[in-house]
């Protein structure tokens, strides 16, 4: 069961791995403006708003994650493949934002389950979400080092060969969830509601969200503003690939961080490592000093992520744990990530390298909701 749910997260994270460094850079290929490529990746999460708390819900009321997966990766190519074929600008931004909105649900559903099984003894959560982690650095180092013998316009090839990857991942995925009792009726809206409308889970969106938001420019211009600094594409991807490995690292030892620190402290270091990474950003540093803030995306991503995902699974009802994921990464990724990509769109285009600064603002403010999130917390 480990290697097969390891083998989604494997090809999932491969797909990221190539989209996140390089959508951008094939969007410029495009002939699209820095201002297009925000409104672009802007609309991608706001798709998220509504589709995946929506998604994520009904794969839960109706315990078909499994089935939702498939179809959902499914889905994501089939749009992907019509957005490489397609010759307008705008209709290109429709077809990204319909693949977005297939894929995105898929990794709350994975997560919830992974989660389950991890806390049932099945296997450790951390090691199974390595091979993620360990794809995502293959997809962007090699999309990096094909950069060297293609033109940038191919590169939707490239991630349209992922996306059919992960569609055909999940036909090997187990089936997924906690048994239930044979006559235990569905979640139903109603309860789902009572659950997440807790002052906890709203400090906790707010938090974690913050912080996830706070990556908006290093996601959206990041690789931009490398390559205007002469970077190639290879030191590009390894950079990327820097920081996904200090990533792998934390996730190795993932359960006894969260056994020491629990999910709040988690929660709090990522916050206030994520002031310290891209205030050093804003700087426009030497090489040798991007290596090191790089490796600080184990603190602003990995803490981050583990710190949400185990407060759900520990203060949250179970059934609706996918739910909560859904609603989370609807808002996070939806809400404060469009705002952010805006900001991030005005303030790259105007300051360049010191629009990281608002990023660090963000990650500061996170870090004192943090604080009134513990006294909130149950322990």
């Amino acid at each position: 069961m480990a290697v097969r749910t390891g083998a989604v997260y494997g090809s999932l994270l491969l797909m990221v791995g190539v989209m996140l460094p390089f959508l951008p850079v094939w969007l410029a290929a495009r002939g699209f403006s820095i201002g297009e490529i925000a409104f672009a990746l802007g609309c991608q999460s706001v798709v998220r708003v509504v589709a995946t708390p929506v998604l994520t819900y009904m794969a839960d009321r109706y315990r078909a994650r499994r089935r939702f997966i498939i179809s959902l990766a499914i889905l994501a190519a089939v749009f992907m493949l019509a957005a490489g074929l397609v010759e307008d600008r705008a209709a290109i931004v429709v077809l990204i934002v319909l693949s977005a909105m297939s894929w995105a649900p898929i990794m709350p559903m994975l997560d919830a389950v992974a989660v389950e099984q991890s806390d049932a003894g099945l296997y450790d959560y951390g090691r199974v979400r390595i091979a993620g982690s360990v794809t995502f650095i293959a997809g962007s180092l090699g999309a990096g080092a094909l950069l060297l013998v293609i033109d940038k316009a191919s590169l939707i090839w490239v991630l349209l060969l992922t996306h059919v990857l992960m569609a055909l991942s999940g036909f090997a995925l187990p089936k997924l969830g906690a048994k239930k009792a044979p006559h235990s009726a569905p979640p139903t809206l109603a309860a789902a509601r009572t659950v997440l409308m807790t002052g906890g889970f709203a400090l906790l969106i707010l938090v974690a969200g913050l912080t996830q938001a706070s990556h908006a420019v290093y996601y959206s211009f990041g690789s931009l503003h490398w390559e205007s600094l002469g970077y190639s594409g290879v030191m590009i991807g390894g950079l990327w690939s820097l920081g996904v490995i200090a990533e792998i690292v934390l996730f190795m030892y993932a359960r006894g961080s969260v056994e020491r620190m629990g999910p709040v402290l988690l929660l709090m270091a990522g916050a206030g490592l994520g002031v310290l990474r891209w205030a050093g950003m804003a700087l426009d540093p030497p090489v040798v000093m991007v290596v090191f803030l790089q490796v600080l995306h184990a603190a602003s991503y990995g803490m981050t992520h583990l710190g949400t995902i185990y407060y759900v699974r520990r203060f949250m009802d179970a059934d609706f744990a996918g739910t909560a994921q859904g609603v989370f990464v609807a808002i996070s990724g939806g809400v404060f990530m469009t705002c952010a990509i805006a900001l991030a769109g005005w303030a790259y285009n105007a300051h360049a390298a010191l629009s990281y600064l608002w990023m660090a603002g963000m990650c500061g403010v996170a870090l004192v909701l943090a604080v009134f999130l513990k006294r909130h917390s149950p322990g």
